[in-house]
């Protein structure tokens, strides 16, 4: 518990000090990194689970994806043709079976898919929003998975008693879910309370109460693969934490689905 409290306390300021002052290319260049760092995992996930992906496709594909969407020198839907056709052609010339060309292929794409199309929405959220809304959204989508990733914790495992997803994570309790479902809602009231009062208030209690779901089933997701391989954190990279998949899973859905709301139901 210690070294999870230290770890949090050093990234915790990196990253609102990352969010606050980094201009558009900077937090693009952030997010591939972790995307690296998230793949760099989900590789070693594979191989667990006894599938033989490219890693090399999928850092590339996921820097050109990122570095893609952000500059749109091409339409999305021609970078994501180009990026699957490569995976086709890297596929066929692997001096494999059959078998594992094709499921190489599947590693390959959602490896590729996995963090670049889940990541993106943070610049979208942080920017495309006014740069002082975009800034109060982005930290209240933090407040709102943070709390709950803390408190299902800390809730699960003093108070949980009955299993929410026995076969993908055996370990989650209703009692945790709730209360980290609760605990990111009251969150974002209380910051909306005393510092972004410009926020309306329904649109707040909306975000946190979807986030508030959504943020699970990301949790859930990368569980599922963590099963699937039998392995209990996607690495050792973070003390205390495990791995950046572990740390981020939450966000990665929650990313998303904010950009999803602000542009279709918030209206400023």
């Amino acid at each position: 518990m210690a070294l999870r409290i230290i770890s949090a306390a050093v990234l915790i300021p990196i990253v609102l000090a990352g969010v606050m002052y980094a201009t558009p290319w900077p937090l693009v260049i952030a997010l591939g990194i972790i995307g690296t760092l998230c793949l760099y995992e989900y590789f070693g996930l594979m191989r667990s689970m006894g599938l033989s992906g490219q890693s090399w496709f999928g850092y590339t594909s996921a820097w050109v994806l990122l570095l893609g969407f952000h500059s749109q020198w091409i339409p999305v839907p021609l970078l994501l043709a180009a990026v699957l056709m490569a995976g086709f052609v890297a596929a066929i010339f692997r001096r494999d079976s059959m078998r594992d060309r094709s499921l190489g292929l599947m590693v390959n794409m959602l490896g590729a898919l996995y963090p670049a199309l889940f990541l993106y929405p943070a610049v979208a959220i942080r920017f495309e929003f006014g740069e002082k809304r975009g800034l109060q959204w982005f930290l209240m989508l933090l407040v709102i998975i943070w709390l709950g990733d803390t408190f299902a914790l800390i809730v699960g495992n003093r108070f949980g008693c009955t299993p929410f997803a026995p076969r993908i994570s055996p370990k989650k309790t209703n009692e945790g879910a709730v209360g980290g479902f609760l605990a990111g809602v009251a969150g974002a009231l209380l910051l909306q309370h005393f510092l972004f009062q410009e926020l309306p208030l329904i649109h707040v209690v909306s975000l946190a109460i979807i986030l508030g779901i959504f943020g699970q089933l990301g949790d859930l997701a990368e569980s599922m693969l963590k099963r699937s391989a039998e392995i209990k954190d996607s690495s050792r990279l973070i003390p205390g934490h495990g791995g950046v998949l572990d740390r981020i899973d939450s966000l990665l859905f929650a990313f998303p689905v904010t950009q999803l709301y602000l542009l279709f139901l918030y209206q400023p």
